[in-house]
Protein backbone atom coordinates (compact mmCIF):
# COMPACT_ATOMS: atom_id res chain seq x y z
CA UNK A 1 0.00 0.00 0.00
CA UNK A 2 1.15 3.68 -0.42
CA UNK A 3 0.00 6.27 2.30
CA UNK A 4 -1.96 9.25 0.87
CA UNK A 5 0.16 11.85 -1.47
CA UNK A 6 -1.60 15.08 -3.11
CA UNK A 7 -0.59 15.35 -7.06
CA UNK A 8 0.15 18.11 -8.98
CA UNK A 9 0.46 18.53 -13.07
CA UNK A 10 2.41 21.83 -14.07
CA UNK A 11 2.35 23.05 -17.22
CA UNK A 12 5.70 25.10 -16.89
CA UNK A 13 9.17 24.63 -15.22
CA UNK A 14 8.20 27.97 -13.20
CA UNK A 15 5.32 25.58 -11.82
CA UNK A 16 6.98 22.57 -11.13
CA UNK A 17 9.32 25.32 -9.02
CA UNK A 18 6.80 26.89 -7.15
CA UNK A 19 4.83 23.06 -6.64
CA UNK A 20 8.25 22.35 -5.56
CA UNK A 21 8.42 24.87 -2.37
CA UNK A 22 5.05 24.54 -1.33
CA UNK A 23 5.90 21.46 -0.79
CA UNK A 24 8.31 22.41 2.27
CA UNK A 25 10.16 19.33 1.81
CA UNK A 26 8.03 16.66 1.26
CA UNK A 27 7.28 16.91 -2.27
CA UNK A 28 9.25 15.14 -5.32
CA UNK A 29 9.39 15.20 -9.33
CA UNK A 30 8.14 12.56 -11.39
CA UNK A 31 8.34 11.59 -14.98
CA UNK A 32 7.03 7.54 -15.70
CA UNK A 33 7.27 6.47 -11.82
CA UNK A 34 7.84 2.94 -12.65
CA UNK A 35 10.78 3.59 -9.85
CA UNK A 36 9.42 6.24 -7.71
CA UNK A 37 6.17 4.25 -7.04
CA UNK A 38 8.24 0.57 -6.57
CA UNK A 39 10.26 2.37 -3.52
CA UNK A 40 7.13 4.09 -2.52
CA UNK A 41 5.18 0.48 -2.36
CA UNK A 42 7.72 -1.31 -0.53
CA UNK A 43 8.37 1.44 2.14
CA UNK A 44 11.83 2.95 1.55
CA UNK A 45 10.63 6.65 0.17
CA UNK A 46 7.29 7.93 1.15
CA UNK A 47 6.69 11.56 -0.25
CA UNK A 48 3.49 13.75 0.60
CA UNK A 49 3.13 15.76 -2.91
CA UNK A 50 4.02 14.33 -6.43
CA UNK A 51 4.94 16.44 -9.04
CA UNK A 52 4.15 15.10 -12.58
CA UNK A 53 6.25 16.59 -14.85
CA UNK A 54 5.14 15.28 -18.16
CA UNK A 55 2.93 17.70 -19.08
CA UNK A 56 5.54 20.35 -19.54
CA UNK A 57 7.14 20.95 -23.35
CA UNK A 58 10.46 21.75 -22.56
CA UNK A 59 11.16 18.36 -20.98
CA UNK A 60 9.82 16.63 -23.80
CA UNK A 61 10.59 15.67 -27.77
CA UNK A 62 13.84 14.54 -29.84
CA UNK A 63 16.10 17.18 -32.05
CA UNK A 64 19.08 17.84 -33.50
CA UNK A 65 20.24 21.01 -31.64
CA UNK A 66 21.99 23.46 -33.45
CA UNK A 67 24.88 22.62 -31.85
CA UNK A 68 24.87 19.62 -33.67
CA UNK A 69 23.92 17.88 -30.43
CA UNK A 70 20.91 15.13 -30.40
CA UNK A 71 18.80 17.03 -27.69
CA UNK A 72 16.61 14.58 -26.14
CA UNK A 73 14.07 15.55 -23.59
CA UNK A 74 14.13 14.57 -20.27
CA UNK A 75 10.38 13.20 -20.24
CA UNK A 76 11.08 10.98 -23.56
CA UNK A 77 9.88 7.50 -22.99
CA UNK A 78 12.31 4.58 -23.88
CA UNK A 79 9.78 3.54 -26.23
CA UNK A 80 10.00 6.63 -28.09
CA UNK A 81 13.40 6.75 -28.52
CA UNK A 82 13.45 2.88 -29.50
CA UNK A 83 11.40 4.04 -32.42
CA UNK A 84 12.36 7.11 -33.51
CA UNK A 85 13.29 7.76 -37.20
CA UNK A 86 15.91 9.92 -36.06
CA UNK A 87 17.37 7.78 -33.03
CA UNK A 88 17.17 4.85 -35.59
CA UNK A 89 18.98 6.94 -38.18
CA UNK A 90 22.00 8.98 -36.13
CA UNK A 91 22.01 6.73 -32.46
CA UNK A 92 21.14 3.41 -34.20
CA UNK A 93 22.98 1.79 -30.82
CA UNK A 94 20.86 3.87 -28.57
CA UNK A 95 17.32 2.42 -30.51
CA UNK A 96 18.81 -0.70 -30.17
CA UNK A 97 19.80 -0.36 -26.24
CA UNK A 98 16.15 1.12 -25.56
CA UNK A 99 14.53 -1.88 -27.13
CA UNK A 100 16.33 -3.98 -24.30
CA UNK A 101 15.56 -2.07 -21.77
CA UNK A 102 13.50 -4.21 -19.01
CA UNK A 103 9.96 -5.21 -20.97
CA UNK A 104 7.33 -3.37 -22.96
CA UNK A 105 5.29 -2.23 -19.80
CA UNK A 106 8.48 -0.60 -17.93
CA UNK A 107 9.47 1.10 -21.51
CA UNK A 108 6.32 2.72 -22.47
CA UNK A 109 5.63 3.91 -19.44
CA UNK A 110 9.57 4.80 -18.07
CA UNK A 111 11.32 8.24 -18.99
CA UNK A 112 15.04 8.11 -19.92
CA UNK A 113 15.56 11.13 -17.64
CA UNK A 114 14.09 9.67 -14.91
CA UNK A 115 16.23 6.52 -15.27
CA UNK A 116 19.27 8.71 -15.05
CA UNK A 117 17.77 10.52 -12.08
CA UNK A 118 17.05 7.43 -9.96
CA UNK A 119 20.47 6.36 -10.48
CA UNK A 120 20.02 2.57 -10.31
CA UNK A 121 23.25 1.04 -10.65
CA UNK A 122 21.93 -1.99 -12.95
CA UNK A 123 20.46 -0.02 -15.98
CA UNK A 124 21.05 0.26 -19.52
CA UNK A 125 21.35 4.11 -20.64
CA UNK A 126 23.96 5.85 -18.82
CA UNK A 127 26.75 3.28 -19.12
CA UNK A 128 26.40 4.02 -22.99
CA UNK A 129 25.57 7.42 -22.78
CA UNK A 130 28.67 7.93 -20.64
CA UNK A 131 30.68 6.65 -23.40
CA UNK A 132 29.56 8.99 -25.89
CA UNK A 133 30.43 11.94 -23.81
CA UNK A 134 26.80 12.74 -23.16
CA UNK A 135 25.94 15.59 -20.63
CA UNK A 136 22.71 16.31 -19.04
CA UNK A 137 20.82 19.90 -17.92
CA UNK A 138 19.36 20.61 -15.23
CA UNK A 139 17.29 24.00 -14.70
CA UNK A 140 16.30 24.97 -11.00
CA UNK A 141 14.65 27.99 -9.32
CA UNK A 142 18.09 29.58 -9.33
CA UNK A 143 19.52 29.01 -12.64
CA UNK A 144 20.76 26.26 -15.32
CA UNK A 145 23.73 24.05 -15.61
CA UNK A 146 24.97 21.10 -17.36
CA UNK A 147 27.40 18.52 -15.64
CA UNK A 148 29.00 15.12 -17.98
CA UNK A 149 27.18 11.76 -16.81
CA UNK A 150 30.61 11.41 -14.92
CA UNK A 151 29.83 14.35 -13.01
CA UNK A 152 26.11 13.60 -12.59
CA UNK A 153 26.04 10.04 -11.03
CA UNK A 154 27.77 10.28 -7.95
CA UNK A 155 26.73 6.73 -6.13
CA UNK A 156 24.02 3.95 -6.03
CA UNK A 157 20.81 5.82 -6.25
CA UNK A 158 22.88 9.19 -5.66
CA UNK A 159 23.22 12.12 -7.90
CA UNK A 160 24.63 15.39 -8.07
CA UNK A 161 20.46 17.01 -8.70
CA UNK A 162 19.80 19.52 -6.18
CA UNK A 163 16.07 18.26 -4.77
CA UNK A 164 14.29 21.49 -6.58
CA UNK A 165 16.53 21.32 -9.95
CA UNK A 166 14.71 19.32 -12.94
CA UNK A 167 16.41 17.07 -15.48
CA UNK A 168 15.53 18.80 -18.62
CA UNK A 169 17.62 17.03 -21.37
CA UNK A 170 19.88 14.93 -22.27
CA UNK A 171 22.08 16.32 -25.08
CA UNK A 172 24.58 13.35 -26.96
CA UNK A 173 27.35 14.55 -29.88
CA UNK A 174 26.68 13.00 -33.18
CA UNK A 175 29.23 10.78 -33.99
CA UNK A 176 32.26 12.26 -35.84
CA UNK A 177 33.01 10.72 -39.34
CA UNK A 178 34.25 7.48 -39.11
CA UNK A 179 32.84 6.73 -35.64
CA UNK A 180 31.24 3.53 -34.65
CA UNK A 181 29.63 3.12 -31.15
CA UNK A 182 27.92 0.40 -29.78
CA UNK A 183 26.59 -1.11 -26.28
CA UNK A 184 26.11 -4.53 -25.34
CA UNK A 185 25.18 -6.34 -22.19
CA UNK A 186 24.12 -9.68 -20.03
CA UNK A 187 21.07 -9.10 -17.83
CA UNK A 188 19.59 -11.44 -15.40
CA UNK A 189 15.82 -10.13 -13.94
CA UNK A 190 15.51 -7.70 -16.55
CA UNK A 191 18.31 -5.61 -15.69
CA UNK A 192 22.23 -5.85 -16.53
CA UNK A 193 24.30 -7.63 -14.91
CA UNK A 194 27.21 -6.69 -16.85
CA UNK A 195 27.38 -3.78 -19.48
CA UNK A 196 30.11 -2.36 -21.94
CA UNK A 197 29.29 1.03 -23.83
CA UNK A 198 31.67 1.78 -26.83
CA UNK A 199 33.10 4.96 -28.97
CA UNK A 200 35.49 4.05 -31.59
CA UNK A 201 36.94 5.84 -34.03
CA UNK A 202 39.03 4.50 -37.51
CA UNK A 203 41.28 6.34 -39.89
CA UNK A 204 43.38 4.97 -42.84
CA UNK A 205 41.95 1.08 -41.20
CA UNK A 206 43.81 1.73 -37.59
CA UNK A 207 42.07 2.10 -34.51
CA UNK A 208 42.05 5.52 -32.94
CA UNK A 209 40.25 7.61 -30.35
CA UNK A 210 38.68 4.49 -28.23
CA UNK A 211 36.70 5.42 -25.17
CA UNK A 212 35.47 2.32 -23.30
CA UNK A 213 32.93 2.37 -20.22
CA UNK A 214 31.38 -0.39 -18.31
CA UNK A 215 28.27 -0.12 -16.19
CA UNK A 216 26.57 -2.92 -13.41
CA UNK A 217 29.98 -3.37 -12.60
CA UNK A 218 30.60 -1.12 -10.13
CA UNK A 219 28.89 1.28 -8.10
CA UNK A 220 28.57 3.74 -10.70
CA UNK A 221 29.35 3.49 -14.93
CA UNK A 222 32.75 4.19 -15.44
CA UNK A 223 35.33 5.26 -17.87
CA UNK A 224 38.63 2.53 -18.32
CA UNK A 225 40.99 4.62 -19.71
CA UNK A 226 43.25 2.15 -19.62
CA UNK A 227 41.19 -0.34 -21.83
CA UNK A 228 40.78 1.91 -24.50
CA UNK A 229 44.19 3.10 -24.48
CA UNK A 230 45.02 -0.72 -25.41
CA UNK A 231 43.30 -0.75 -28.96
CA UNK A 232 44.79 3.15 -30.26
CA UNK A 233 46.87 1.79 -33.23
CA UNK A 234 45.50 -1.39 -33.68
CA UNK A 235 44.59 -2.69 -37.06
CA UNK A 236 40.97 -2.25 -37.69
CA UNK A 237 40.22 -5.89 -38.55
CA UNK A 238 38.68 -9.41 -36.85
CA UNK A 239 42.16 -10.72 -36.32
CA UNK A 240 43.70 -7.44 -35.47
CA UNK A 241 41.47 -6.63 -32.65
CA UNK A 242 42.54 -9.74 -31.11
CA UNK A 243 45.09 -8.88 -29.05
CA UNK A 244 43.78 -5.16 -27.90
CA UNK A 245 40.82 -6.58 -26.65
CA UNK A 246 42.64 -9.14 -24.26
CA UNK A 247 44.96 -6.20 -23.20
CA UNK A 248 41.64 -4.27 -22.32
CA UNK A 249 40.20 -6.97 -20.43
CA UNK A 250 43.49 -6.84 -18.38
CA UNK A 251 42.87 -3.25 -17.47
CA UNK A 252 39.59 -4.57 -15.87
CA UNK A 253 41.62 -6.06 -13.27
CA UNK A 254 41.99 -2.77 -11.56
CA UNK A 255 38.28 -2.48 -11.26
CA UNK A 256 36.81 -2.40 -7.81
CA UNK A 257 33.42 -4.89 -9.04
CA UNK A 258 30.94 -4.66 -6.67
CA UNK A 259 29.79 -8.61 -6.15
CA UNK A 260 25.54 -9.21 -5.97
CA UNK A 261 22.77 -11.86 -6.81
CA UNK A 262 24.11 -11.34 -10.52
CA UNK A 263 27.69 -13.10 -9.85
CA UNK A 264 30.89 -13.04 -7.86
CA UNK A 265 33.42 -9.57 -8.94
CA UNK A 266 35.81 -12.27 -11.24
CA UNK A 267 32.20 -14.02 -12.99
CA UNK A 268 31.30 -10.50 -13.29
CA UNK A 269 34.47 -9.26 -14.92
CA UNK A 270 34.27 -11.88 -17.32
CA UNK A 271 31.14 -11.48 -18.23
CA UNK A 272 32.74 -7.66 -19.24
CA UNK A 273 34.84 -8.96 -21.02
CA UNK A 274 33.05 -10.85 -23.35
CA UNK A 275 30.58 -8.32 -23.86
CA UNK A 276 33.92 -5.56 -24.62
CA UNK A 277 34.91 -7.68 -28.10
CA UNK A 278 31.29 -8.17 -28.56
CA UNK A 279 31.10 -4.11 -28.35
CA UNK A 280 34.54 -2.86 -30.05
CA UNK A 281 33.67 -5.29 -33.14
CA UNK A 282 30.39 -3.76 -33.17
CA UNK A 283 31.42 -0.08 -33.33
Amino acid sequence: MIPRFSLTRPRTLAEAFAAHRAGDGDAVYFAGGTELLQVMKMGFAQFGVLIDLKAIDEIRGLEVASDSRLRIGAATTHRELERSPLVRESFPALAALEARVANVRVRNTGTIGGNLAFAEPHSDPATFLLACGATVELAGPNGRRELTIGEFLLGPLFTAREPDEVLVAIHIPMAAPSTGRAYDKIAFFERPAASVGVALTVADRAVRNVTVAVGSLTEVPTVVSTAGAAFRGAEATEEGLDEPVRAAIDAFGGLDIVADLNGSADYKRHLAGVLLGRAVRGA
